[in-house]
């Protein structure tokens, strides 16, 4: 039951996340919407069973933005540096609006984390709060519109298909050395993901060339 509001809840913030990084760029976040759900559930996951080993629960947020990025870059298909600015922008304007609500609906961070009813509580108000915020940037036309075209590396789709497998090298060798095989699996599976949407769109950009 722990893990499966564990889960929940953090599906559901991660989607505020989401939503928040896309419209502050005035990117419309819904074409995308299914795609975010699925890698959100696998990344919510991955966060319980990281968050589970004690010697490996920083790894947590640090995989989270990183798959944001991957997932901006093949998924909506913004430049590798683009991305990362969306994402970095996104999850610290989160930041500062939940660090607003903790001061205003709780006492302390420290307390809403000790009492795991308050955790709950404050992904959801979070959630909530950043939907809305999101709506009424994306309604009322209020974000950046930066053109990241001009800062697309030459093979990008190469270089970050490249990035990808050497991430699912890298963590391949570190969830195997801490026996953490369900994590591995479910890493493995959303990396793949991205592969194919990074390859499928160097293939779409190779045909156009062609043709």
């Amino acid at each position: 039951m722990e893990s499966f509001a564990f889960m929940a809840f953090s599906t559901i913030e991660g989607l505020g996340i989401f939503a928040l990084m896309m419209t502050i760029f005035k990117i419309n976040p819904l074409p995308y919407f299914w795609q975010a759900l699925f890698v959100i559930l696998l990344m919510s996951l991955q966060s319980y069973l990281l968050r589970s080993e004690l010697s490996l629960y920083y790894l947590a947020p640090i995989t989270n933005i990183m798959l944001f990025i991957f997932f901006v870059a093949t998924v909506v298909k913004e430049p590798l540096v683009g991305a990362a600015v969306i994402t970095l922008t996104g999850y610290t304007a989160f930041s500062l609006l939940q660090t607003m609500i903790v001061s205003i609906v709780f006492d302390s961070i420290i307390e809403s984390q000790s009492v795991q009813l308050y955790g709950y509580a404050l992904q959801t108000s979070s959630a909530i709060t950043i939907g809305l915020v999101s709506w009424l940037l994306y309604r009322l036309g209020i974000g950046f519109t930066w053109n990241f075209e001009k800062v697309r590396f030459k093979r990008e789709d190469l270089i970050v298909s490249s990035t990808i497998f050497m991430v699912l090298i890298f963590f391949t060798i570190i969830l195997y050395r801490n026996e953490i095989w369900s994590n591995l699996l479910f890493f493995s599976i959303t990396l793949s993901f991205f592969l194919y949407y990074a390859v499928r769109k160097e293939k779409k950009d190779h045909d156009q060339y062609d043709g």
